[in-house]
C-alpha cells in the first residue's frame, strides 16, 4: 500500500435504503464516492451466472452438460471521474464552493478547500465456483487506486493533490438460481463484505502541520461488515437478453472511526443484443439512491463555528440519488463463456446531498475466464 502527497506553491490566501437503479456493470455510483462503494452494485453481476445467455458462461448448458467449468475466472477494471458540484439538482461551480474572505461570510456552504477533480481506480479479482447447476459461490478482491485534486485559500496549499491505495473490502457471495421456465431464471445473491480495505490512512493536508487522517472519499474501505444482496431476473428472447436486479448494501453497525457509510439500494435492467457471434452491444439503464454517512470523524474536523474545512470532511454531504446510461460491447473470445466487455456510463440526472462533487463519468474493462 501507498500514500503519496504532491504541493504545489504559488502566492494565494487559503451514502436507509430505498430507490431504483438500471444496470450491472456500475457499482454504486454518485458524488463523491466513497471506493468501498466503488464495486458495489457490479459485485451483485460479479457473483451473477450470465443466465440464459449462450455463450457467456452462466447456467450449465443442458444440452451439453460436460461443457460448462465449473471454475471461473474475472478481472475487472474501473474508474469513475468526479468534477463539479451539485448540491440536489442544482449545479455550483468551484467559485462558489471555495470561501473568499472579505468577499463573503463563512457559511456551511463554502470552504476554504475545495476538491477539483476525484479520480478513483479499482482493480478487482474475482474466483468463481459452481458448487451445482443451481449454486455458485464467488470471491472478489479489489485493489484501490485515487487521487484528489484541490485548491484552497490557505497560504502554500493553492494547490495539492492527495493519494492513497491498497486493499479495498473482500466480499464473498453466493448465489441461487431457480428456473421459472426454460427461457427465463430467476437468481438470489446474497454475501458479505469483510472491513480489509483501511480507514486509517493519512496524507499531508492543509488541516494541520505533518499528517492527518483523510477525509471519507480517500479511504480504501467501510470499516464494518456490510451485507451486499440482490434479487434478478433475466430472459432470453431472439436475439437478445434481457435482464433487471434489485441490489442493496447494508452495514452493520459503526466502525471503530464511529462513523458507518450509509446504506445503499439499486434497481437495473439492461439490453444485450446477440444476434452477431463476434460482438454483442448492450444498453443499460441506472438509477441508485445512498444515505448520508453516519456518525462522524472527529480527526476530520477543525475547531469553530464551521468544523468542517471542505466538503468531503462532512459526513451529510455524502449520499444522494443517481440516474445514468450505459453503453457496453461484448466480445466473445478463445472459446465459449469466455469474453471482454468493454462499458462506459454517463450520469443524466444526480440529485446530491451538498454541496457535493458530482461524477462526470465511468468506464471500464472486463475479462472473463473460465478455467
Amino acid at each position: 500500500m501507498k500514500l503519496t502527497i504532491r504541493k504545489q506553491l504559488r502566492p494565494s490566501l487559503f451514502s436507509l435504503w430505498a430507490g431504483f437503479s438500471l444496470s450491472i456493470f456500475s457499482a454504486s455510483t454518485w458524488g463523491q464516492n466513497v471506493p468501498a462503494d466503488l464495486l458495489n452494485l457490479s459485485l451483485e453481476e460479479l457473483f451473477s451466472a450470465d443466465i440464459g445467455d449462450p455463450g457467456t458462461g452462466g447456467a450449465r448448458n443442458k444440452t451439453a452438460p460436460d461443457t460448462k467449468s465449473k471454475w471461473s475466472f474475472q478481472y475487472r477494471f474501473q474508474q469513475a471521474d468526479f468534477e463539479g458540484f451539485n448540491k440536489g439538482s442544482d449545479n455550483l461551480s468551484n467559485d462558489e464552493v471555495l470561501f473568499t474572505p472579505g468577499l463573503e461570510p463563512r457559511t456551511k456552504d463554502n470552504f476554504p478547500v475545495v476538491p477539483t477533480t476525484i479520480t478513483q481506480k479499482v482493480h478487482a479479482l474475482v474466483l468463481g465456483y459452481e458448487l451445482s447447476e443451481k449454486i455458485s459461490v464467488r470471491l472478489a478482491v479489489p485493489y484501490i487506486e485515487q487521487s484528489t485534486d484541490h485548491i484552497s485559500i490557505v497560504p502554500a496549499y493553492a494547490d495539492f493533490t492527495i493519494r492513497s491505495s491498497g486493499i479495498g473490502d473482500v466480499s464473498v457471495m453466493g448465489s441461487y438460481q431457480l428456473e421459472t421456465s426454460s427461457e427465463k431464471h430467476l437468481q438470489i445473491t446474497l454475501g458479505l463484505s469483510f472491513p480489509t480495505g483501511s480507514i486509517d490512512k493519512e496524507g499531508d493536508t492543509p488541516r494541520a502541520p505533518g499528517d492527518q487522517q483523510l477525509p471519507y472519499s480517500m479511504q480504501l474501505g467501510s470499516g464494518t461488515y456490510d451485507i451486499p444482496a440482490s434479487i434478478r431476473y433475466s430472459g432470453i428472447g431472439n436475439g437478445f437478453v434481457w435482464g433487471t436486479v434489485l441490489a442493496a448494501k447494508i452495514r452493520l453497525g459503526e466502525n471503530d472511526r464511529d462513523y458507518r457509510l450509509g446504506n445503499r439500494v439499486s434497481a437495473a435492467t439492461w439490453l444485450r443484443f446477440n444476434k452477431l457471434d463476434w460482438v454483442k452491444p448492450s444498453i443499460k439503464l441506472i438509477y441508485e439512491y445512498s444515505d448520508s454517512i453516519h456518525g462522524k470523524d472527529t480527526d476530520l474536523m477543525v475547531p469553530g463555528p464551521f468544523p468542517y474545512p471542505a466538503s468531503v470532511t462532512n459526513p451529510e454531504m455524502y449520499g444522494g440519488s443517481q440516474a445514468k446510461l450505459i453503453l457496453g460491447l461484448r466480445i466473445p473470445v478463445l472459446s465459449k463463456g469466455n469474453y471482454i466487455e468493454l462499458e462506459v456510463g454517463k450520469p443524466f440526472y444526480e440529485s446530491l446531498n451538498g454541496p457535493q462533487t458530482r461524477e462526470d463519468i465511468r468506464y471500464g474493462f472486463k475479462f472473463n475466464l473460465e478455467i
